[in-house]
C-alpha cells in the first residue's frame, strides 16, 4: 500500500494537549484500518459471526477466520461474504445494512488480493471535530450496527447512536467518553473490539469539551 504524500505537524489545543497530525492521500483500501471494523461492527457481533456464536460455522472477528470460508480473494463477485451483503441478506435486521460506501471498501479489498495489512497509516486529523466531518462518520463505522434506532433496544441496551439527539445525551452525561476509553466503571466499547485510536478518541474529546455541537 502505497500513498501519494504522506507530512506530519504538531498542533496544541487551548488546553495544552499536544497532537501530531498526519495528512495523506490514500486512495487504497487497508485491512486493519477499513475493513476489520466493519466486519467486527457489522457481522462479528452477539448471535451473529462472533467466536461464541459463529451462526452458519462463520466467526468472522479476525482477519484468519474471515478469509478461512466465503472468500476468494481476487474475485469479490464470487465471495459468498461479499454478495451476501451486496444483495443485503446480510447484515440481518435489527443490523442496518451496509452503506454504498462500506460495500465499495469491502468489493475493492476482496479484488486487490484480500490482504492483512496492518500498518495502515491514519487518515484521523485532530484539528477536524465536527460532528458531521468527524463524530458521525466514526459512530457509523464503528458503533452504529448495535446502537441504531432500530437495535438499540436488543443489542445497544436502549443507547441511540445513528442521530444528533441520541449521540448528544451520553456526550453531555459522560457515557460516550467514559465508554471509548474504556475507563473504569463504564462498558468498553465497540463492544469485542479494539479500543478507538488515540486520534479519534481526542476528536470526541475536543467536540465534547466545545459543546457536542450539531455542526
Amino acid at each position: 500500500m502505497t500513498p501519494i504524500d504522506t507530512s506530519s505537524h504538531h498542533t496544541t489545543d487551548t488546553t495544552g494537549t499536544s497532537d501530531t497530525i498526519k495528512e495523506v492521500i490514500d486512495t487504497s483500501v487497508c485491512f486493519q484500518r477499513d475493513i476489520l471494523p466493519i466486519f467486527q461492527g457489522s457481522c462479528a457481533i452477539g448471535g451473529c459471526h462472533d467466536a461464541t456464536t459463529r451462526a452458519e460455522g462463520y466467526n468472522l472477528t479476525t482477519y484468519a477466520n474471515i478469509v478461512a470460508r466465503g472468500l476468494k480473494k481476487g474475485n469479490a463477485a464470487g465471495s459468498k461474504l461479499y454478495t451476501v451483503c451486496y444483495n443485503r441478506s446480510m447484515p440481518q435486521s435489527p443490523t442496518p445494512k451496509l452503506d454504498s460506501t462500506k460495500l465499495s471498501l469491502l468489493k475493492r479489498w476482496i479484488n486487490n488480493g484480500a490482504n492483512n495489512d496492518t500498518n495502515c497509516i491514519s487518515m484521523c486529523d485532530t484539528t477536524k471535530f465536527t460532528y458531521q466531518a468527524a463524530i458521525a462518520p466514526i459512530l457509523n463505522n464503528y458503533c452504529v450496527s448495535c446502537h441504531s434506532s432500530a437495535s438499540a433496544a436488543t443489542q445497544g441496551g436502549g443507547t441511540v447512536l445513528d442521530n444528533y439527539n441520541g449521540v448528544q445525551v451520553t456526550a453531555m452525561n459522560g457515557t460516550l467518553l467514559g465508554d471509548i476509553k474504556h475507563s473504569s466503571g463504564f462498558h468498553a466499547m465497540p463492544k469485542g473490539g479494539s479500543m478507538l485510536s488515540d486520534c479519534k478518541i481526542t476528536q470526541f474529546r475536543k467536540w465534547i469539551d466545545a459543546g457536542a455541537l450539531n455542526n
